[in-house]
């Protein structure tokens, strides 16, 4: 095993994405050239940044029900209904 005698120690969090993006932008990013970081990480905001974009996180604590299939809209839809 790799690094076994040596292991890391790290401090992970979720991403919770939320991305809001002005019309312009979206149509230029197509153009723009798939950078290092993005060809490595496979993560597209990384070609934002690498072509002068600012991108803004913050840490926040509490935590999000994912919404990747039709069906996890059910889940969303009996979180909001349910009391407190």
């Amino acid at each position: 095993m790799r690094d076994a005698k040596n292991p890391v120690r790290a401090r992970h969090l979720k991403h919770l994405g939320l991305y809001v993006f002005r019309r312009e932008a979206l149509l230029e990013f197509p153009t723009f050239p798939h950078g290092e970081l993005e060809r490595i990480e496979q993560l597209e905001q990384l070609r934002w940044m690498e072509n002068g974009y600012k991108i803004r996180v913050a840490e926040v604590e509490f935590d999000s029900v994912s919404v990747d299939m039709p069906e996890d809209i059910a889940k969303v839809e009996k979180l909001i209904r349910s009391p407190g």
